[in-house]
């Protein structure tokens, strides 16, 4: 009998460790179970946000091919604001600004829009385009000529493609400002740096034309003379021409003027402003000779 006991007893105390075995697994089992339904959940959550969003951008994309430019600029603005890790989100908001400057001619909001995408996403290719057409707004919309300058300058500074036309665009604001030196050296740097350029016959053309609105006629005429001989076909050849018999003309010298006037005839692209400057020069030989 004695023996049963114990055997109950040993066989009871081995069922209750079991217990407590079972027992101190269940909290273990139900937090990784729990943790299983998070992880599962988020990505569930990741999986159908990302494809919201890319339905959204696809809607976006429809819109501005139907040319709903309002609606699509709303709809890619919105992505950029609720989805701001989305893989186009840069993309999104670059167009954003570029419906506002294109279309919607909301200038100063636009400018703001492609800030924000050089801000938030220097790395994206879509940055350098933003910022050339923020440098394009302080130019053109807003007048802003000397934030032009640093805008064009900067991006120059990062090497972009195209340096050429941006430095020809930081010599025009200059000249806008009415700093005819600082656009004529603007230009001649132009000249310096890039030499295979094709605003090269306008650029050495517009040179001419500074030294003429600063006083120096004789530099003046003398690129004038230097831009026809390099090009004497060339449009911008033909201006120098032109140009010339207008800077004779100033220092009255009537009969060179006339002559070279003359010979553009057939040649120069403004036949109207051409033969009104003829018979200008002409009435004024006119008048001349009857007060002699």
């Amino acid at each position: 009998m004695e023996s049963i006991r114990k055997l109950k007893k040993q066989i009871l105390t081995e069922e209750l460790k079991r217990r407590r075995r079972t027992r101190s697994k269940w909290p273990l089992v139900i937090l990784a179970l729990v943790l299983l339904a998070a992880l599962g959940g988020g990505a569930w959550y990741h999986y159908n946000q990302e494809n919201f969003a890319l339905r959204k951008f696809q809607r976006a994309q429809e819109l501005l091919v139907e040319k709903n430019y309002a609606e699509a600029a709303r709809l890619f603005e919105t992505l950029g604001k609720k989805h701001p890790d989305f893989p186009h989100a840069d993309e999104a908001l670059f167009r954003v600004g570029e419906l506002q400057h294109l279309y919607l001619r909301k200038d100063q909001e636009a400018l703001l829009t492609f800030l924000l995408v050089e801000k938030n996403y220097p790395e994206s290719p879509f940055s350098l385009r933003a910022q050339q057409l923020a440098a394009d707004i302080y130019m053109d919309r807003l007048e802003d000529y000397s934030r032009a300058v640093v805008a064009y300058q900067k991006l120059i500074d990062q090497g972009v493609v195209d340096s050429d036309q941006l430095q020809y665009r930081i010599a025009e604001a200059y000249f806008r400002l009415n700093n005819f030196e600082q656009a004529r050296i603007e230009w001649q740097t132009l000249l310096q740096l890039f030499p295979e350029s094709p605003l090269v016959p306008e650029v050495a053309y517009r040179v001419a034309v500074c030294w003429a609105l600063e006083g120096d006629h004789q530099q003046a005429a003398e690129d004038f003379q230097a831009v026809h001989a390099a090009w004497p076909e060339h449009p911008y050849g033909l201006e120098a021409r032109f140009g010339l018999a207008s800077l004779l003309e100033e220092q009255e010298h009537l009969l060179e003027a006339l002559d070279l006037l003359l010979e553009l005839r057939d040649r120069y692209p403004r036949p109207e402003v051409l033969e009104q400057r003829i018979e200008q020069v002409k009435e004024r030989i006119d008048k001349k000779q009857d007060a002699i």
